[in-house]
């Protein structure tokens, strides 16, 4: 007795680019809005074009990005960028780490604190940037409490020793609790009979913390740095509201750089060879920290 194979079903030809067809039209839509804009400035970087004398542009190849790799200001703005985003990545993982795990507790009137938290983050940059600019004005609040407990006025904004620290209270204000959010979201899925457990074999609230929940967490604390990473490396909206990249430069970020060479000088093969150039860094910043996350990812499942 034979058994005949089932018949495989028949595909037409249009049903096989069906799927081609309903997909074209978003490719082309990204082609246009992403890809070429993408060629069109990478060829930019490598032209003399200067705004004003459209049509009287050169190719020089990579002229531009050997210019900025001699520009003592270029440098100063990443070391600039760098500082602050180091320094406000390591402040505010901490603050929003110590918060989530403190709100996460049992502990009385806590949903009005987890709203209050909240709302500097619900304020929108620009804002947030012209109230404390207001703020730390020579006469302004912060100088007049410093002055009703004897203090003398500081020069927050206009001095150089203190304008990038302004800039870093003012940013870790306004985003820490956007850190609390996402790692107070990541509390959530920490087994609670593990911690019990945990508990009730004696160990310590460290240990219980070291060992049991910032396994779990990690992965998410390490998304949250990438995000607040590839946010703070290319700042600007914040540093132009406040400070405008001043005192001597002292708060001149990369985006705010490539700003100014773009569209005040208007040197724009220059600018936008700049921000190309930034844009690498964010990429490759992008990339470690990637292979970060997928490293503590692997690491948790096999745990």
């Amino acid at each position: 007795m034979t058994v005949n194979a089932p018949a495989r079903p028949r595909i037409s030809l249009r049903s096989a680019w069906l799927p081609y067809l309903l997909v074209a039209p978003v490719v082309l839509m990204l082609g246009l809005l992403l890809i070429w804009p993408w060629f069109v400035g990478l060829w930019t970087s490598m032209s003399n074009l200067r705004i004003g004398r459209w049509g009287q542009e050169q190719f020089i190849g990579l002229a531009n990005y050997a210019s900025i790799l001699t520009s003592p200001a270029f440098w100063q703005s990443l070391r600039v960028t760098g500082l602050f985003a180091v320094l406000c990545v390591v402040t505010e993982m901490s603050l929003g780490l110590g918060l989530a795990l403190l709100l996460n507790r049992k502990l009385p009137g806590r949903n009005v604190f987890r709203a209050l938290f909240i709302i500097p983050f619900m304020v929108p940059t620009v804002v947030c940037g012209l109230i404390w600019r207001q703020l730390l004005e020579v006469r302004g609040v912060a100088n007049y409490l410093l002055s009703f407990v004897g203090l003398g006025p500081a020069s927050w904004l206009s001095s150089s020793d203190t304008a990038l620290a302004s800039l870093l209270l003012i940013d870790i204000w306004q985003t820490t609790p956007q850190v609390l959010i996402l790692v107070f979201a990541a509390l959530q899925i920490v087994p609670r009979d593990v911690l019990e457990a945990a508990k009730i074999d004696g160990a310590s609230a460290w240990k219980t913390f070291w060992r049991v929940t910032f396994p779990i967490i990690r992965p998410y604390l390490l998304v949250a740095m990438l995000i607040r990473t590839i946010e703070l490396l290319q700042v600007l909206d914040i540093v132009m509201v406040v400070t405008q990249g001043g005192p001597a430069n002292s708060t001149m970020v990369l985006h705010l750089h490539a700003y100014r060479e773009t569209f005040i000088s208007g040197f724009l093969g220059y600018g936008t060879a700049v921000a190309y150039v930034l844009g690498f860094i964010v990429l490759l910043v992008s990339i470690v920290i990637a292979r970060w996350v997928g490293g503590a990812d692997k690491q948790e499942r096999k745990s």
